[in-house]
């Protein structure tokens, strides 16, 4: 068995990673922080130089998100649904719901929040009270908040000004933002089981065709695929950190789920069951990501798609990843995990008595 080993150059302290980046920039890369891609992986992010340890690697804007709360009416943890916000907007000392009452879920912290959020919100409105309560009825939460996400990208598109990029500090390469860093999102129909697929087909031509209701003015074919790459990009929200490594002991895990969102950067990032990055998003709803140990030149920047205090060795790790995001991990970890192959020390065949 193999020995993974981690590289550290030097202790650092650095209390807060985004000291330094204005909380008015929605988006940042570090300078040394560029985009490639793998023949295998695909897209994915790596240090063109050093990325000291403790540094802000990434902040990332969500293009969608929505809160995942239990009971929305009494539960303190919801978010603005002003995407230009996404604070928390606890029930005291007060918050504001739709004019409408379509959904719970749906609120303000304030009534300028709210006011600035209308062109958007309406787009969605109609949609959630004709359809919120019977998909969650005969659906569940699970597919409810799958397709709110898809009608909230689809709310962003229709209220997105103009196409957006912005540089990826001072380098020439670029990052696509916003309805062009979605639509160059892995995931297809062909990256997905076919019992998926159909669900999802079926799903598309009830509750998401281009109506009235709901008008996106995309095929059924446009809003499938739509699907198939936000079930592989969208991230979960959680109050503390993801990717700790080792974990902590005793262990700490990241708390309870309060919101998803889909990240058009973030995304980019690949899964390693040893990340050179934490991530965890601000009050504001922006994603970090911070190098948890110091990133060498040429090494891929990784973050963990799951809680490592929840599934500690190879067969629970491999499973859950199976299940969850469709393939099998090969990081540095998992390889020097696998049992050793069984050898045999013959030079020849044996002699055998006949």
């Amino acid at each position: 068995m193999s020995q993974v080993v981690y590289i550290t150059l030097e202790e650092r302290s650095t209390p807060n990673p985004t000291d330094g980046i204005p909380k008015t920039q929605s988006n940042w890369i570090h300078p040394n922080l560029i985009e490639s891609v793998d023949p295998v992986k695909g897209r994915q992010l790596r240090a063109s130089e050093h990325i000291p340890k403790g540094t802000c690697v990434l902040v990332d804007h969500p293009y969608a998100i929505i809160s995942v709360v239990d009971d929305p009416a009494t539960n303190d943890d919801l978010i603005c649904s002003n995407p230009a916000c996404n604070r928390r907007s606890p029930r005291h000392p007060g918050r504001f719901s739709c004019s409408n009452s379509c959904i719970a879920d749906v609120t303000w912290c304030s009534t300028t929040c709210r006011d600035a959020d209308k062109a958007r919100h309406d787009f969605e409105c109609t949609w959630l009270k004709r359809y919120a309560d019977p998909i969650r009825t005969k659906r569940g939460e699970y597919d409810f908040g799958m397709l709110w996400m898809i009608v909230r990208l689809l709310a962003s598109r229709h209220t997105e000004p103009e196409p957006q990029e912005y540089n990826v500090a001072t380098t020439s390469q670029r990052c696509k933002r916003g309805w062009a860093g979605i639509e160059s999102l892995c995931g297809s129909v062909d990256t997905w089981p076919h019992q998926h697929v159909r669900l999802w087909t079926t799903l598309v031509k009830k509750y998401l065709q281009n109506s009235p209701v709901l008008p996106h003015g995309l095929s059924a074919d446009s809003v499938l695929h739509l699907i198939c790459q936000e079930e592989a990009n969208s991230f979960g929200l959680y109050p503390r950190e993801t990717g700790i490594f080792p974990p902590p002991q005793p262990p700490v895990d990241r708390g309870e789920q309060f919101a998803a969102a889909v990240y058009p950067t973030a995304a980019m990032a690949n899964h390693s069951c040893i990340p050179n990055m934490i991530h965890k998003p601000d009050e504001d709803g922006r994603m970090i990501f911070t190098a948890s140990r110091d990133i060498l030149a040429g090494q891929e920047c990784c973050i963990s798609y799951f809680d490592l205090t929840k599934f500690t060795n190879l067969a629970s790790r491999r499973e859950h990843l199976r299940k969850s995001f469709k393939f099998t991990c090969q990081c540095d970890r998992c390889i020097s995990e696998e049992p050793a192959e069984e050898t045999n020390d013959w030079d020849s065949m044996p002699l055998m008595d006949i």
